[in-house]
């Protein structure tokens, strides 16, 4: 299996733990050459991602969210979420246990403990119940477990979808949750949990997350423990991967982890998943995740082992559990569905096999009674070693319950991305390649997932420094683990450019922003094929907008990297393009830290711009119309114009031919400085301003100033402004640009119509102006206790709706707001 990788990777994290660096970066080369060679692409994989773990060990490269963020939009990606052997393995083995405890009960509360809640597997034991003789059915669960995405909306859809099913079954429903992505965050829920009655049956369910608590003092797991028998449930039930991968020796956890994610992958690449073939990619990605954080040293945050069932046992017994049987029931059932996989019985219980190398067991157990008073005596002294671990005292707060009657509001914008590393060693070429490639994927999975995007992919170009008279054109390979893909369905267009050609410097969007820094394309569409090589895929899959930009690595002077953002395929307004333009820039500026200089070096000072408002209607011709600017703009945008009337008529005639430019009078810049004065906050208040533009057609194509900034950042003409800014409306031969004086009034009547006034308190004028974004067309604001919520008039999202909070939350929403579509 790979041996010759096997033993580099085992000599590379010796050197790594001895200090020698310059040794460890030539093993990591000798691992990269070694590897393209490879014809197993499972095995390539696997290394490649181990070569990462060591390199993000080394370096302390760690996203600040610990689990990967996931898409979800409908309810398959709720059951997609998970590997599907381990889907059904935990299912139908926790069910037959689950029955026998619970038959004839009548009210039933279920700890579930698990990645996300398994929606059939309640739906279909609700059922089973409710047909019991005896009055009317009360379910109750109480979820425990990691916050997959920023977006909180798949946590109502579950409530929703177990709702109605409760409804159609005459059953009392209650559901509840705490999100705890730490283990002090587990603890902390733990510690809350409670039992309502005698009369109430508990059962407990730990699905693929008990192993988390292996990373506290052995006193903490036995608290947790303590406080799930002090509930005296009928059953618990463990679903668990059977590895050993908790040895304190570094080699031989990599040894042991290595042969177990091999087979991993070698199913992902050979297994039939039926209806599920698309969430591979995200299978893919959660067992990448892991093994950075079994290779990752111990007391990181980050750490993550696994024990086999023997030992599991032997800190269950001394925790006072003692194990049941399970019988296996649906083997046959499941052989059917994936035929490489099969469930064996091994000590009473069921394990969980691919051909013949074990992957996952699950065990039953019942609380011994009569150990109460010896696990007191044990646990009581425990509060210094709580402090020491940072959990008692954030144990009740770090937990996140959140009721299923609450609304669950999208996290706020946070753009700091990854946890504070190591500082890279300027010696160490190789290494610094998969350190940038994990940065790279750890900084596209957040914007992808934030900013909706379906893909992000990420280009290479050598700059031969050493060659620059050659006129041979760069080239730009793909780097395949600096790929992110989000949504499932674009996995076809990411493998075509993994197997297609290099592009060349010039070629498609990529392939521009090598030359210009920045390259933006309203719609791929409209490239040629010859310039862009993948463009019969791309309309295969309805690619539209794209924007590429050029990162340089501080670390590695020879070569760039292009990020290339492929834009929700939805998203077809210029105005909306052009707000997540400047998002994107912004996301990655504030992340660049010492790494990375993201289009020039001066970009990483301050913010690009503001949040921008465009509001484009077709009428036959097209009108772009500054309803109000902010007079001052961060120093990152200057250099593309400030967007006075001579800069608007250098953009606007940039491709027209001679005689035929547009003409803005020049008088209008001074009233445009006094209008400026009255619709922004002060300069240093600028993050709060909003940008409008408002296009209306009136035969003619007209360009109407309202207020113009009189000062723009200095970042994005060094981008490739003129590039990047192609889609900037130009006027036909013969028009001219007319800025009529009686539009401002127009503005304010049609803005007082949009949703709550602006708050324009601090321009220091003494006129004052209702301004407001278009977007609260799309929501009511209501008050409920007090507190101001934007209701979605699609359906019935809320968000929190004061005016300190803007419009990004709702903007985002809008974009996948199925309703509205």
């Amino acid at each position: 299996m790979a041996t010759p990788l096997i033993d580099k990777l085992m000599e590379c994290a010796k050197a790594i733990e001895d200090g020698e660096l310059k040794h460890a970066d030539s093993l990591f080369k000798e691992i990269g050459l070694q590897s393209s060679t490879e014809a197993n692409l499972a095995t390539r994989k696997v290394v490649k991602y181990f070569a990462e773990a060591l390199v993000r060990r080394l370096y302390q490269l760690y996203p600040r969210n610990p689990m990967p963020l996931i898409r979800f939009r409908e309810e398959t990606d709720i059951i997609g979420c998970k590997f599907q052997p381990f889907l059904l393995f935990g299912s139908y083995t926790i069910m037959s246990p689950f029955f026998d405890a619970l038959r004839g009960k009548k009210q039933v509360h279920i700890i579930d403990f698990s990645v996300t809640v398994d929606i059939w597997q309640h739906a279909t034991l609700m059922k089973v119940l409710a047909t019991e003789p005896g009055s009317r059915l009360s379910y109750r669960i109480t979820f425990v477990g990691p916050k997959l995405s920023r977006n909180l909306g798949y946590l109502n859809l579950i409530n929703v979808i177990l709702r109605a099913t409760a409804e159609e079954n005459h059953i009392d429903f209650e559901y509840e949750e705490y999100l705890a992505n730490s283990v002090a965050e587990i603890v902390g829920a733990t510690l809350q949990l409670g039992r309502r009655s005698k009369e109430e049956a508990v059962v407990v369910e730990w699905e693929f997350e008990l192993h988390k608590l292996l990373a506290v003092p052995t006193a903490v797991f036995n608290l947790v423990m303590s406080k799930l028998k002090d509930l005296k449930p009928e059953v618990m039930v463990i679903v668990e991967q059977e590895a050993d991968h908790n040895s304190p020796d570094l080699v031989d956890r990599l040894t042991k982890s290595f042969n177990y994610y091999s087979v991993m992958f070698d199913s992902l690449e050979e297994d039939k998943f039926e209806k599920f073939e698309d969430y591979r990619v995200l299978w893919e990605r959660i067992f990448r995740s892991q093994i950075s954080k079994v290779v990752a040293a111990e007391g990181v945050g980050h750490a993550e082992r696994h024990e086999t069932w023997a030992q599991w046992r032997d800190r269950l017994f001394r925790a006072g559990f003692h194990p049941a049987r399970i019988l296996v029931r649906q083997t046959l059932f499941f052989n059917n569905k994936t035929h490489r996989y099969r469930i064996e019985e091994k000590n009473r219980r069921p394990l969980l096999c691919r051909l013949d190398y074990p992957f996952a067991i699950s065990s039953a157990w019942k609380p011994d009674l009569t150990r109460d008073e010896s696990l007191s005596m044990e646990i009581c002294d425990l509060g210094s070693m709580l402090g020491s671990f940072n959990i008692a005292q954030d144990a009740s707060r770090e937990s996140g319950k959140a009721s299923s009657s609450v609304s669950h509001e999208d996290d706020a914008d946070d753009d700091i991305i990854m946890m504070k590393g190591n500082v890279w060693s300027t010696e160490c070429f190789s290494i610094n390649q998969v350190a940038a490639s994990a940065e790279i994927f750890d900084i596209l999975e957040y914007v992808c997932h934030v900013q909706y995007l379906p893909m992000a992919l990420t280009w290479i170009s050598d700059r031969r420094v050493d060659d620059k008279n050659s006129r041979e054109k760069f080239r730009l390979h793909i780097v395949d683990t600096a790929c992110f893909v989000n949504d499932v369905e674009m996995k076809g267009f990411f493998e075509a450019c993994v197997e297609g050609p290099p592009l060349e410097e010039g070629q498609g969007v990529a392939g521009k922003a090598l030359q210009s820094k920045m390259q933006f394309v309203p719609n791929v569409a409209d490239l040629d094929a010859i310039d862009y090589p993948f463009l019969h895929v791309a309309w295969e899959f309805g690619l539209h907008a794209v924007l590429a930009i050029k990162l340089a690595s501080t670390y590695m002077s020879s070569v760039d990297y292009i990020l290339e953002f492929v834009f929700p395929l939805e998203m077809r307004e210029i105005s909306a393009q052009s707000l997540l333009v400047n998002e994107i820039v912004s996301i990655l500026q504030k992340n660049s830290r010492n790494s990375w200089i993201v289009c020039n070096e001066e970009l990483s000072r301050a913010n690009i711009c503001s949040e921008v408002e465009i509001m484009a209607e077709e009428v036959g011709t097209t009108t772009i119309t500054p309803a109000a600017l902010p007079a001052s703009q961060p120093p990152e945008l200057s250099e593309i114009g400030s967007l006075n009337s001579s800069q608007i008529r250098e953009l606007c005639n940039i491709f027209k031919p001679p005689g035929d430019e547009v003409r803005v009078p020049e008088t209008h810049d001074q009233e445009v400085e006094q209008q400026n004065s009255i619709f922004r906050p002060a300069a240093d208040h600028f993050n709060t301003s909003e940008v409008e533009i408002m296009a209306e057609e009136v035969g003619t194509n007209t360009i109407t100033q309202a207020a113009i900034p009189a000062s723009q950042p200095p970042e994005l003409a060094e981008i490739g402004c003129l590039s990047s800014f192609s889609w900037l409306n130009v006027n036909p031969p013969g028009d001219e640009v007319r800025v009529p004086e009686t539009h401002d009034q127009e503005v304010e009547q049609q803005n007082s119509t949009f949703g709550p006034a602006a708050d324009h308190s601090n321009t220091g004028t003494t006129r004052k102006r209702q301004r407001t974004s278009e977007v609260w067309l799309y929501f009511d604001e209501v008050r409920e206790n007090g507190e101001v919520w934007a209701k979605c008039r699609n359906c019935s999202a809320k968000y929190r709706g004061e005016s300190t909070r803007g419009t990004t939350n709702l903007r985002k929403h809008l974009r996948s707001c199925a309703g509205k579509k």
